[in-house]
């Protein structure tokens, strides 16, 4: 056979080999539990701000900014709840202008994007001992959650003075008490047990991402996240992408999960 004749064999047996090649490399989504709740751990608004020799108060806020990307994936891909970790009861311990420019930043920035989460169907609620709040901020999350309380179709749930531990005993006080006063007289089923929750009508999450390089959960969603897949990236929060996010969404997808069966 001539050169020229094996070379235009050559040439047509390309787009052949390119197609069986990408068949044996395409790994195929193995995941049938599409994502209905996305929880975040939101953490490296301050390492953020030290490296640019910031105040960590200008890492919080960048951290805020960070929410509206999240949400936009979120409304992008149809999930319907995500769950984001804005400060914890442990974060208490903090310094006392810390926890105010915290608070002030969540608030502010929450009431600022009010008329556009009205606009695209966003529905805020704050979960946690949030009465441990200062009165102004009590009166705040009051406002939010009422103004948004019709919109359908996403759920933004701030875990707001928040601890997994806390969240368990309270429920445990709150049974003891019903036993009390009659109003339950058995033992309670693990379905009633999260109705006592404050996260109680929702469903657990399905993944959850956490940035900043560390690998723990840290107190959060302590009894709902026994069979939720988990992602960690070594991103800051403030500096984390879409692409990031879908990323995250495409692990989540490869993975197998079979609740125990």
């Amino acid at each position: 056979m001539s050169k020229p004749i094996s070379f235009f064999i050559a040439l047509l047996l390309i787009p052949v080999f390119i197609r069986i090649y990408a068949a044996m490399h395409t790994v195929h989504a193995v995941n049938s539990c599409p994502i209905k709740h996305l929880a975040i751990i939101m953490d490296g608004n301050r390492r953020w701000a030290k490296q640019r020799k910031l105040m960590s108060s200008v890492g919080h806020k960048q951290g805020a900014e960070t929410v509206k990307t999240l949400v936009k994936f979120c409304l992008s891909r149809k999930i319907e709840i995500v769950s984001v970790y804005a400060f914890s009861l442990e974060n208490y311990n903090r310094s006392p202008e810390e926890v105010q420019a915290i608070f002030d930043i969540i608030i502010d920035h929450t009431e600022t994007s009010l008329p556009s989460f009205i606009e695209q169907g966003i529905r805020v609620r704050f979960i946690g001992a949030t009465k441990t709040a200062p009165a102004h901020v009590q009166d705040s999350i009051a406002r939010i959650e009422s103004s948004t309380s019709h919109c359908s179709k996403l759920l933004l749930n701030v875990l707001f003075c928040y601890g997994g531990r806390q969240e368990i005993l309270q429920a445990i006080e709150h049974i003891i008490d019903d036993v009390k006063q009659g109003k339950l007289t058995e033992a309670p089923t693990e379905e009633i047990f999260k109705t006592y929750l404050w996260t109680s009508a929702l469903p657990d999450p399905d993944l959850i991402i956490r940035t900043g390089g560390v690998q723990r959960l840290s107190g959060f969603l302590t009894y709902q996240t026994t069979y939720s897949e988990l992602y960690f990236t070594d991103r800051l929060w403030p500096d984390l992408t879409i692409q990031d996010l879908e990323h995250a969404v495409e692990t989540y997808n490869l993975r197998s999960r079979n609740f125990g069966k």
